[in-house]
């Protein structure tokens, strides 16, 4: 596995490969920048709470289940509010950017004749705002969310999404490398496979070891 401490730093070892798979949270954007502009659209809808995107956000790094947590101090929490927040925070618009240079750097590898590939865990309507947002999408031979293969089971480190990318793409699984941030599950499957694997050690990242 190589490791790299700036993202753009994946594309030399992307030029060596037919195919390059990215994962997206954290890799080719910073996700507590999805988390915040998750929590200003809650606090919008409740204008009554003073400071609610900045409690949701300390919350957050405590590590606690934000939402609850500053719903149940604020004498606010019901079933109907958690329900209308968890709403807004899945279905927002996000305000988020990928990282500087990500953009050419994919550009110059699809110039390049590298086939490019996304695989990405979550929630289908979360994570299609974040592509969408990003502006992404046509930037990629093959977009698989694993959720969408048939629920949570097909999140990393399952294989499913990698196999079904490198048949997507056209690609033997050792000509393709798979570019992640988070060691607990994104090299699993691809080093299984016999992919080559390109851990971003992102200082920044939610999951950074």
């Amino acid at each position: 596995m190589t490791v790299i401490n700036a993202i753009l730093e994946a594309e030399e070892i992307a030029q060596t490969c037919k195919a390059a798979i990215f994962d997206l949270d954290d890799t080719l954007y910073a996700e507590k920048a999805y988390v915040k502009s998750g929590y200003k659209a809650v606090a919008a809808a409740f204008p009554r709470i003073e400071n609610m995107q900045e409690k949701l956000w300390n919350a957050f790094l405590r590590g606690g289940k934000a939402i609850d947590e500053v719903l149940t101090a604020e004498n606010a929490c019901t079933e109907e509010n958690k329900d209308k927040c968890l709403q807004i925070y899945r279905f927002h618009t996000p305000t988020i950017a990928l990282y500087e240079g990500v953009e050419d750097m994919l550009k110059r590898l699809k110039n390049a004749g590298v086939k490019l590939g996304l695989i990405t865990d979550g929630r289908s309507e979360g994570q299609r705002a974040k592509i969408k947002a990003l502006g992404i999408e046509n930037l990629f031979d093959s977009v698989i969310i694993t959720d969408e293969l048939g629920g949570v089971e097909y999140r990393k480190p399952c294989e499913r999404a990698f196999v079904l990318t490198c048949e997507r793409l056209g690609v033997a699984f050792a000509d393709a490398v798979y570019i992640g941030d988070n060691l607990r599950k994104d090299f699993i499957a691809p080093e299984k496979l016999g992919m080559k694997a390109c851990y971003f050690k992102n200082p920044d990242g939610l999951y950074t070891e």
